[in-house]
């Protein structure tokens, strides 16, 4: 029992990093590092490098795909914020913190390529982007009202830094059907999800046992609920979901949770491997 309990703790560990890795090479100022899910696609050439100098001379690109010199080291208050020419970024590995507002308002703005780890996305860094779909980022912090208002964002998900989500940081994605997190996850503020009513698609980490279900609204639209834990508990009261609901759960403990009644609220209850995000590897292909 305790073999199987640890396999499944160390499956759940590798939760979620559905970025696949890039090369953490630094990029140079002639070529950007393409993730390797874009592999198959022409890679860009026309990217534009915003350097030092531009910065230094207050530069506003109006060019549609921005790259970063190898001297910027954070993206600063403000930067590109109401910049409506740019369309896609590449958020080259040696930068760690974008700041407040840093991309506020860039309506034009559909695509982020995150190419290493980040320490913080801070308060209304992308608050706005209305053509923002998709986010897959290794960050540890995002901020207050970060993605707020972000209408077309479809998918958030995670890799296994992430430790604290702030209030508002996903507000108001009306489009919002996916969230994605690791098992390692520690911090999640009220209001995270407000007003983000089409969420079908989550995952629990292991320290939010209790208040998770209460954060995703709108239960009677979830379909996949990935229960991320190290141990079996009782179904918390906050919990609604519906028929159409299935529940995954660590293959060491699918016998408890189906024995429960309350839990059997769920439409079904199957085990992790099952998930198509399942690998021989551990889980989040």
């Amino acid at each position: 029992m305790k073999k199987s309990y640890f396999l499944c703790a160390a499956l759940a560990s590798c939760l979620l990093f559905g970025l696949n890795s890039c090369d953490n090479k630094q990029a140079k100022q002639e070529k950007v590092v393409v993730e390797k899910e874009e592999a198959t696609e022409e890679a860009a050439t026309d990217i534009f490098f915003y350097t030092s100098k531009h910065r230094a001379d207050k530069y506003s690109p109006t060019e549609e795909k921005l790259g970063f010199g190898s001297q910027i080291q954070s993206v600063n208050p403000d930067e590109f914020k109401d910049n409506t020419n740019i369309r896609e970024v590449w958020i080259a590995p040696q930068i760690q913190h974008i700041a407040e507002r840093a991309f506020t308002g860039c309506t034009s703005l559909e695509k982020v390529h995150f190419q290493g780890e980040l320490a913080v996305i801070n308060d209304e860094a992308f608050k706005g982007c209305t053509a923002l779909k998709n986010l897959r980022v290794n960050a540890y912090t995002i901020g207050l009202d970060a993605f707020r208002g972000c209408s077309s964002l479809e998918t958030a998900r995670f890799g296994e830094n992430i430790w604290w989500i702030r209030s508002g940081a996903f507000a108001d994605c009306k489009k919002l059907r996916s969230v994605l997190m690791g098992i390692a996850m520690k911090k999640i503020e009220d209001g995270v999800f407000e007003g983000s009513t089409g969420i079908e698609e989550f995952s629990i980490p292991n320290d939010f046992k209790n208040r998770m279900f209460g954060l995703v609204p709108s239960p009677e639209k979830w379909k996949k609920v990935y229960l991320l834990s190290t141990e079996y508990y009782d179904m918390p009261k906050n919990c609604t979901p519906g028929k159409n609901c299935t529940l995954y759960v660590p293959d060491a403990f699918l016998p408890k949770f189906k024995a429960n009644a309350e839990w059997m609220q769920f439409g079904s209850i199957e085990p992790l491997s099952k998930s198509k995000y399942f690998t021989a590897e551990g889980f989040w292909k």
